[in-house]
Order: C-alpha cells, then sequence, then structure tokens
C-alpha cells in the first residue's frame, strides 16, 4: 500500500495533450509531469522515495523527484482502448493495481484544486532536461512542436506546427542567424507555456476525470 501523503510539496508542474491522427495511428496522450519536494512542513519527496523502494520499476528514469501521469487512448478497429502509465509504466486497471491508481488520482486532483499562488516555477525550468524531455515522458518535446511524432494540442487552429516542420527539418529551408533564434525562442516559449499554471490547472481537471474513469474500471477477471 502506499502511505498518504498530502502534495503541497510539488512544483515546476506542466501538462499537454499531444496525439496522431493518421490513417495507421490514431491515439490521444494527456500528460502531467512534476517535481515533488521536501519543505519544514511536509516531506512529500521523501514519502515518495519510500514508495520507490517498494516500486523499483516505477521510478522516473530522467529525475527521481519526478512523477509523470499520462492517459492514453488509442482507436484501432472500431474500438477505443485506454491505459495510464506513470512514469512511462502502464497501469493496468486490476486490484492489485488500484493503490497505485489512487495514488496518481490523488496528485492530479491536488494540483486541480491549487490556487494561483500554490503554482512554483524554478526560473528557465522550461529548458532544462526534465521539461524538454520529462513532460512527454523519455520523448523530445521538439518532435511534438514540429509534428515529427505527433502534434501538440495547445498548437491546433494555428499553422504553427508545419512551420517549424519546415524550419527545423527541412534540409532545404533557407534562414538567417536571427530568424533562427527567433525560431528555437519560440519553441522555448511553447515549452514555457505548457507551464503556466493557468493552463496545467485546467489540464489537471481534465486529466483527474479522465483517471476517475479508469479508476472504475476492474479488468481483474
Amino acid at each position: 500500500m502506499i502511505s498518504p501523503i498530502n502534495f503541497t510539496g510539488i512544483k515546476n508542474i506542466g501538462y499537454a495533450k499531444v496525439y496522431k491522427d493518421t490513417p495507421v495511428q490514431k491515439n490521444s496522450r494527456v500528460v502531467m509531469n512534476m517535481e515533488l519536494t521536501d519543505d519544514d512542513n511536509n516531506k512529500d519527496l521523501s514519502e515518495y522515495r519510500k514508495f520507490l523502494t517498494k516500486h523499483q520499476g516505477l521510478k522516473n528514469e530522467i529525475n527521481d523527484k519526478y512523477i509523470n501521469i499520462e492517459y492514453e487512448t488509442q482507436q484501432q478497429d472500431g474500438f477505443i482502448f485506454a491505459r495510464a502509465k506513470l512514469n512511462g509504466n502502464i497501469i493496468i486497471p486490476v486490484a492489485e493495481n488500484f493503490s497505485v491508481i489512487n495514488f496518481m488520482k490523488n496528485i492530479v486532483n491536488r494540483v486541480a484544486h491549487f490556487k494561483s499562488k500554490d503554482f512554483q516555477i524554478d526560473d528557465d525550468h522550461h529548458l532544462m532536461k526534465e521539461a524538454q524531455e520529462g513532460l512527454i515522458y523519455n520523448e523530445h518535446i521538439d518532435d511534438y512542436i514540429d509534428g515529427s511524432e505527433g502534434r501538440l494540442s495547445l498548437l491546433d487552429g494555428t499553422d504553427l506546427t508545419e512551420k517549424f516542420d519546415y524550419y527545423l527539418n527541412c534540409e532545404n529551408a533557407e534562414i538567417t542567424e536571427n530568424e533562427e533564434e527567433i525560431v528555437f525562442d519560440a519553441v522555448d516559449n511553447i515549452v514555457a507555456t505548457l507551464h503556466e499554471p493557468a493552463y496545467v490547472h485546467n489540464g489537471a481537471q481534465y486529466l483527474g476525470a479522465l483517471l476517475k474513469g479508469y479508476s472504475d474500471l476492474d479488468v481483474s477477471s
């Protein structure tokens, strides 16, 4: 069993929704990434590490202070399949995993009830590996900004994905040094937006609802 944790010691929270919509593959992934900390009032990180001693396979390989929670749906042959992940590990909704699923739900629900003052973001966190490769777990966020591995829902309704694909991937792209700097600054700003409190707060409410439905499933039999 996982010890109850008072998740006030959370910072550097990011949220994203990415998807693929091709004739070959249709899937959607909703993800939230965050860092746990210890402070004078709470020892959330210490308690989480105690949990990891019993569930070593669930450790976050990018930074073991972080928790990455994902809910994925995939359409195949007219059916929709869903699965939840903790730090990249699939958590099947069976009896022995319900404590882990509740663990995930509780964290997300805590973030969903944060007020603006509760969100803490380190300066330049969006430039760090934990954001660049940790938000979409163990994948680089650039691959969803330029459409290489899928699309970022934040950019829906714009032509930015196609523009980034051209500037970042086209060998024949004619781009000045100044334009290149503008492109990379724009990418950084998108990652920063994925960590904005209002965006994360709304995402936590959505992800929380998805996890609630997932926890109601029981495929034990």
